[in-house]
């Protein structure tokens, strides 16, 4: 199973996310100076470094509501494609184009909560529960890939 999930390279993934996300951290609050993210399409790297920078920065973020807020300004109204990266779409063109984009942020909040539990107002199964719902289709939050698909 562990070599099954070495192949994938998720940890390593996590690991550049996290690493780049306290890069900006730093150099915005220790450093004064301003940052500017943007991965080869901006539509995946981008979200999870920032909004990880965000939590990093501001414990507003990591209130329930600061959190709901992150996810709807950053990944809802910045236009994540969730159809096609969680395979909602129903006429899918690129089977390449699924990704687990938002489930690997997820995943990097999910190291960050558990390093530091008493920093977080929301515990593993606010996150679990995100999860769920982002695969599960029952609510229109997280289909379509843009706010005006939704």
């Amino acid at each position: 199973w562990l070599s099954a999930l070495e192949s994938t390279k998720w940890l390593q993934h996590l690991s550049v996310m996290l690493k780049a996300a306290v890069l900006v951290s730093n150099a915005v609050d220790r450093e004064g100076r301003p940052v500017l993210v943007h991965c080869s399409d901006g539509w995946d790297r981008t979200p999870q470094i920032v909004a990880l920078a965000k939590i990093l920065l501001d414990p507003y973020y990591r209130t329930m509501e600061g959190f709901q807020v992150l996810v709807e300004s950053d990944w809802l109204d910045f236009g994540h494609k969730f159809g096609d990266r969680c395979g909602h779409q129903e006429k899918v063109e690129d089977q390449n184009e699924q990704c687990p984009v938002f489930l690997q942020w997820l995943d990097a909040v999910h190291q960050l909560l558990k390093q530091f539990p008493c920093l977080f107002e929301f515990n593993e199964a606010f996150l679990v529960k995100l999860v769920q719902h982002t695969y599960s289709c029952l609510y229109g939050t997280f289909l379509g890939n843009s706010p005006c698909e939704r």
